[in-house]
């Protein structure tokens, strides 16, 4: 049994395999991260100190002491932890939902806010995307976001079309 410490915590390394599983789990592993945490516990159960293994794996003592607590409580499963983030991921939207809006904003004139498309997409295709994905992809097809400002293209229709696809929005910055 191997003792750590930082600090005023003292973390004993409890042994659940022995090197040479260990050594096999590094070979088999597919993870990066996981190979390194392995490496840092074969390293303890050698007998180095936690400063040569931090050292030498160019990591802190503190993520040295938080893996030994790992793997003490799970073993080499332990080691492989997740890469965060939504469980879902980052979803992939049908292009053809925003194309279908599009030519629904396109043939029912009006005010169109993000919220009454994103009504629009539930209603049609059963889909809740989130407000800052629908106004991200209608941008991408080239409508402008319609904020409180005037409006300049004053019963003109073929200017109006053209200000609601973005047409207009870079002559205001010259």
């Amino acid at each position: 049994m191997l003792f750590f410490g930082y600090m005023a915590h003292i973390i004993e390394l409890t042994t659940h395999s022995s090197v040479a599983e260990l050594r096999r789990a590094l070979k088999t592993s597919k993870d990066e991260a996981q190979k390194t945490r392995i490496r840092a516990i074969i390293s303890v159960e050698e007998g180095a100190t936690r400063t040569e293994t931090a050292k030498r794996l160019v990591i802190s003592r503190t993520t040295l002491v938080s893996w030994v607590a790992a793997y003490n409580g799970g073993g080499g499963a332990a080691l492989k932890m997740t890469k965060g983030g939504r469980p879902e991921g980052n979803p992939k939207w049908d292009r053809a939902i925003f194309d279908a809006l599009a030519n629904e904003i396109d043939t029912k004139k009006g005010y169109w806010s993000v919220p009454l498309m994103r009504q629009w997409i539930r209603e049609h295709f059963k889909k809740d995307i989130p407000e800052n994905t629908v106004w991200y992809h209608m941008t991408n097809l080239e409508y402008s976001y319609k904020s409180a400002r005037p409006h300049p293209a004053q019963g003109n229709r073929e200017k109006h079309d053209a200000f609601k696809k973005g047409a207009l929005v870079n002559s205001w910055s010259r």
